[in-house]
């Protein structure tokens, strides 16, 4: 049991890598965008927002179930809270690339 509370606190983690390389990403086409006037890298980023908002959601979730099947305490329960907070700021960073 204590191999499947590690994967899901593993998979949260990767989940929350991953997001982060996504925002990353449109930050950078986003300054691409606006320096050069790239209208095509600007859609880009707009459209990818979506996968983003998806991605948080997606985190949301799997850290909730993990509170409330899991109850984890002490530094796990600190993993997983600071996960929702990482997940909704990366999700507000892509917001604001995306405008």
């Amino acid at each position: 049991m204590r191999d499947f509370y590690d994967d899901q606190l593993d998979a949260l983690a990767a989940d929350l890598a991953a997001m982060t390389t996504a925002v990353r990403l449109s930050l950078a086409r986003a300054s691409t965008a606006l320096l050069d006037g790239d209208l095509g890298a600007a859609e880009t980023v707009i459209s990818g927002d979506a996968v983003i908002d998806a991605a948080r959601e997606s985190c949301e979730n799997d850290a909730i179930s993990l509170l409330a099947t899991q109850q984890p305490v002490a530094t796990d329960l600190r993993r997983v809270v600071a996960g929702l907070r990482i997940a909704g700021d990366l999700e507000r960073i892509g917001d604001l690339a995306a405008h």
